[in-house]
């Protein structure tokens, strides 16, 4: 079990920015990292089972396998998957240009087109061996106990995710290609798991806010009101978030059971202010029966739809 950390945050912007950030919170960005996961999965392993080869000599060094099968001849789908590869090599940060460079890869290696039935019989068996392995790192543990469907697998990577979970912070700063391929379970030799990254960037394992619920005060400032597991949000990300979103946050927290609480300040990119929890809510979590939890109600604000704005034009 988890014990919760609750974090308040404060925040002061223009309208326009306020109303960019509220799908954030909500979670109904379309988070277009996840989908460069997703395409990265299918190309590996694609990679695996031989259908795609690089165009050149070489060795993936954290999981040879990849290019087991030698090299390929010099079509338009072997050289997007020697370009994959390169990626992979570099860990390569999942910001908007690798994101795009992603797409690019993907189109040209065809790999959306290519149906499970038209697979060869053993290519299928490598790929459904892999994808059962590593189900919980890929798919999520949801459905680890229940039928596993290969084919069901194999299409659902090629789907664009249309929303994420609330206050996604890889929308905010990126994670690492390779490394979201690793997931938990060490696939890849050499490389860090998941939470080992998310721990260094977010100061927390699982970076989103749990249990979110905001409300907008007037047209110029929201209060946000999250959980995190254990501890709060790394200052970097607070940061980012501040600087992408053109704002002020003044953030609060407060973890009981672990015994740390705090206030930072940050504007538009800049640390400007920190110190203690206000004392007098300290006294009073201290003499409460028992830790507050932010929970979403049917009272939430409905997310006003952010028209042409994006996270792009707000920061510039």
């Amino acid at each position: 079990m988890f014990s919760w950390c609750h974090n308040r945050l404060e925040i002061t912007a223009k309208s326009v920015c306020l109303d960019v950030m509220q799908p954030w919170i909500a979670g109904s960005e379309k988070p277009l990292y996840r989908h460069a996961i997703r395409q990265g999965i299918k190309l590996f392993l694609a990679g695996c089972a031989g259908i795609l080869k690089p165009v050149r000599p070489m060795e993936y060094t954290p999981y040879p396998m990849l290019t087991a099968y030698g090299t390929g001849a010099q079509t338009s789908p072997n050289q997007a998957f020697q370009h994959f590869i390169e990626l992979l090599e570099q860990d390569a940060w999942l910001d908007t240009k690798t994101v795009s460079r992603m797409e690019k890869i993907w189109l040209q290696s065809g790999i959306e087109a290519l149906k499970w039935e038209a697979i060869p019989f053993t290519a299928r068996q490598i790929m459904a061996q892999l994808m059962a392995v590593h189900y919980a790192d890929w798919f999520g543990v949801a459905g680890a106990g229940g039928q596993f469907d290969p084919q069901e697998r194999w299409e659902w990577l090629s789907i664009m995710p249309e929303t994420t979970c609330t206050c996604d912070m890889l929308m905010v700063m990126p994670s690492r290609l390779a490394t979201e391929l690793n997931g938990e379970s060490g696939l890849l030799t050499g490389l860090c798991t998941t939470s080992e990254l998310y721990m260094q960037l977010f100061g927390m394992a699982f970076p989103a806010g749990h249990q979110a619920i905001w409300s907008r005060d007037d047209v110029g400032s929201l209060t946000l009101h999250f959980a995190s597991p254990w501890y709060p949000p790394s200052g970097e990300v607070m940061g980012e978030m501040s600087q992408l979103f053109d704002c002020e946050i003044r953030h609060y927290w407060i973890s009981p059971d672990v015994g740390t609480s705090g206030f930072n300040c940050f504007d538009r990119g800049d640390h400007v202010d920190s110190g203690p929890y206000p004392a007098e809510e300290l006294r009073q979590s201290e003499n409460s029966d028992g830790a507050r939890m932010y929970l979403v109600t049917q009272e939430t604000a409905a997310v006003p739809s952010p028209g042409t704005a994006h996270y792009g034009s707000i920061r510039a």
